[in-house]
């Protein structure tokens, strides 16, 4: 069974990868461009990660006998749940677009590159603050 915060962080770079990915996709001919079934990829891998965390890490701080713990668990989790909100509608708006409408569409450019900035944010803060608590309180020895 793989270590879950060596998933995470494996998922993390995957997810930034692909906004990184479509941005690109963004800015190539329509003919080119593999934009929309890039965004349907990313929008399946963050929607399994938030899953695994929801499952399998805040549960970890909730039940942690350390009320500083159980504060941080809930203080990324309740983030999170605005981050993945503005996300999915993002995906709502846009994934069934036709791609020569949204590779001019400015708003989803804008839109697209506050995304990239929340997620870059969010992972690193993840994975500065919240991972390493994880690793070095919670983690339950066998």
């Amino acid at each position: 069974k793989m270590d879950l915060i060596l998933q995470l962080k494996q998922e993390h770079v995957r997810i930034i990868y692909l906004l990184e990915e479509i941005l690109t996709e963004t800015k190539k001919v329509e003919e080119d461009s593999k934009l929309i079934p890039k965004l349907r990829e990313l929008k399946l891998v963050l929607v399994n990660h938030l899953k695994l965390e929801d499952n399998l890490l805040y549960p970890v701080f909730e039940k942690a006998k350390d009320a500083k713990m159980n504060e941080l668990g809930k203080g990324f989790s309740e983030e999170m749940l605005a981050i993945s909100k503005v996300a999915l509608k993002f995906f709502a708006d846009f994934e069934n677009e036709d791609v020569s409408k949204l590779i001019k569409d400015l708003e989803f450019k804008k839109q697209l590159q506050g995304i990239i900035k929340v997620v870059k944010k969010r992972v690193s803060v993840e994975e500065k603050i919240l991972f390493p608590a994880y690793q070095n309180n919670l983690v339950v020895r066998d």
